[in-house]
């Protein structure tokens, strides 16, 4: 593989990239891929990395790997508290509400109920869609392409809890590439100082080219993602 990964954000003990969709973070029993990001990486950093959090196959945006593992240990401890931020861009079915949040709890694949939270602001609505910002607050197995569904706001693209038919018209009409989930935001107090490190990573580039096929974004919207900026 020759992809020159983004580096988003890196220390003597941290790295942050931006993950394509397609490309799994780490070996799984479950897969028969021979390419990883978490080695494809090492090897463009000439480092041994150790994964700090999941992000799914089809999904893109930030991702953090450490550098030993006892920063790959307390790295899991800052993401995951109450402080932290791990914001992701989605683009669903229909006019969602301008805020609101979940806690429906979730099924392990164990057939265990487990807590769950996800809490959202609408950012645009076009195409019959609403794109929003979803922040988690745990990291359950699908979490969000879950609780978007039960809500009756399906990802597009999500060909697991999603809408075939209305998956198959943006594909038919405007090329949607993939499933509609970007990694866009981490926060959270880097172990060594204690500082606050924000991260954004700008919309992956074919769901930039998607939204600019789409006859009615918001003018500016594209470039704003494209490009990493606030969002309102």
């Amino acid at each position: 593989m020759t992809v020159e990964f983004p580096i988003l954000y890196q220390d003597d003990e941290i790295v942050v990239t931006s993950k394509p969709s397609g490309l799994l973070v780490h070996r799984s029993r479950e897969s028969r891929d021979t390419v990883f990001l978490l080695q494809e990486l090492g090897a463009q950093l000439d480092s041994f990395l150790y994964p700090v959090h999941r992000l799914d196959r089809a999904a893109s945006g930030a991702i953090v790997f450490a550098l030993s593992s006892e920063m790959a240990r307390e790295l899991q401890e800052r993401i995951n508290a109450e402080d932290a931020f791990k914001e992701y861009l989605i683009l669903v079915r229909g006019s969602a509400e301008q805020s609101g949040e979940t806690s429906r709890p979730l099924t392990s694949d164990k057939g265990v109920k487990r807590d769950a939270k996800s809490a959202f602001e609408k950012v645009a609505e076009f195409s019959r869609c609403s794109l929003l910002r979803v922040r988690i607050f745990t990291g359950r197995r699908h979490q969000i392409r879950r609780h978007f569904a039960h809500l009756h706001h399906h990802l597009l693209g999500d060909t697991t809890y999603g809408k075939g038919r209305i998956n198959q018209f943006f594909r038919d009409n405007y090329q949607l590439p993939r499933l509609f989930l970007h990694a866009w935001r981490l926060e959270f107090r880097h172990p060594r100082t204690d500082e606050r490190v924000e991260i954004k990573a700008p919309l992956a580039d074919d769901l930039v080219e998607f939204l600019g096929r789409l006859p009615d974004v918001p003018e500016g919207l594209v470039e704003a993602l494209a490009e990493g900026q606030s969002l309102p």
